[in-house]
């Protein structure tokens, strides 16, 4: 028996009987006195490890290691990988790094060495690049690994890292396409930074492909960076505006710089959704209740997240090999196009 057991019995998810476990306030009393029903009957232990059975031993040590520690979707995920983990009896070591332009190879060292050091059973590492490393220098980590949104390498068949991603590419390409077809051509695009390599870089890369696929080369001279801070976005992009009036569409790298963009066009003069169109990426969740509210492609969070943490199990009892799974981001349409 094991947290998505009681999750089924209860028709919830697993994130659910989660947060009832850990008396988060969201959860309703109904739903909380209901998951506790179910524990009860079938006499569920979060302490019992969810695979053998056994109490778990003490060294079952797990790394979580997050880049991009202002990332709001990042650290949901570690906080619920965490959760999860921490529900299985499993001891839960916690790394922050912000450090993008260190030289990769010299991180992964130094990540392979925490992990030696700290003896950890496995680790997952959320954000991120190590695309240059060769698969023989992704190997020297010691313990399963779970990469998550992370830009790699192509894995070798005896690769010891599994990699669990979203469509950053193809959605951020539709992403733009779709302002595209509803007949935008004066498009600004907000990115992170143009020396980003991360999965943000990836979206960036993607963006001024689908300008050039459509011939709107002149917008690639309207990339503006916000270093994913919504004042450097709303700055950047009242500058654009006032010097573009021409502008009608805002392409965003992430959900969480626009509301920074949103009163950017408002302190213009104009109507978000009706005079500029907004698109953005990721789900972050809140952008559902802007004026307007924020058409977007999702990540599919929660589908990660208990992913991750079935693979982790696995991984760490033996069950399941590495795996490398692409995720889709869901269109979510909003007011803001």
């Amino acid at each position: 028996m094991n947290i998505r057991d009681i999750a089924r019995l209860a028709k919830v998810t697993p994130g659910t009987v989660s947060k009832v476990l850990n008396n988060y306030p969201e959860i309703s009393e109904a739903t909380r006195q209901h998951v506790m029903r179910i524990i009860e009957a079938n006499q569920y232990d979060p302490t019992v490890n969810l695979r053998t059975g056994k109490s778990s031993p003490a060294h079952t040590r797990v790394g979580i290691f997050l880049e991009s520690v202002f990332n709001p979707l990042y650290s949901y995920m570690e906080h619920m990988i965490s959760r999860h983990a921490y529900n299985a009896g499993y001891t839960i070591f916690a790394f922050h790094d912000n450090f993008y332009q260190q030289d990769k190879w010299e991180k992964y060292q130094e990540l392979a060495a925490y992990a030696a050091a700290n003896k950890l059973t496995a680790l997952i590492y959320i954000g991120g690049n190590f695309g240059d490393l060769s698969a023989e220098q992704m190997d020297v980590l010691g313990c399963p690994a779970i990469f998550i949104n992370t830009v790699l390498p192509l894995p070798a068949d005896n690769a010891r890292y599994s990699s669990v991603q979203v469509n950053h590419y193809d959605a951020a390409f539709a992403q733009m396409g779709y302002l595209i077809r509803q007949g935008n051509r004066e498009i600004c695009t907000v990115i992170s930074s143009s020396i980003d390599n991360s999965v943000y870089g990836v979206r960036a890369e993607a963006y001024r492909a689908a300008l050039r696929r459509h011939g709107l080369e002149k917008n690639l001279e309207a990339f503006l960076e916000s270093d994913y801070d919504g004042n450097k976005a709303y700055l950047a992009v009242s500058e654009y505006l006032a010097a573009h009036p021409d502008t009608t569409a805002v392409c965003s790298v992430t959900d969480y710089i626009v509301p920074g963009i949103l009163r950017a066009i408002h302190d213009a003069g104009r109507v978000p959704g009706r005079d500029v169109a907004v698109i953005s990426f990721d789900g972050t969740g809140g952008l559902e209740h802007c004026i307007p509210s924020v058409t977007t492609f999702e990540q599919p969070r929660e589908d990660m997240v208990e992913f991750v943490s079935d693979l982790l199990f696995d991984l760490i009892s033996g069950k399941r090999k590495h795996q490398h799974v692409i995720f889709q981001a869901k269109f979510v349409k909003g007011e803001s196009c």
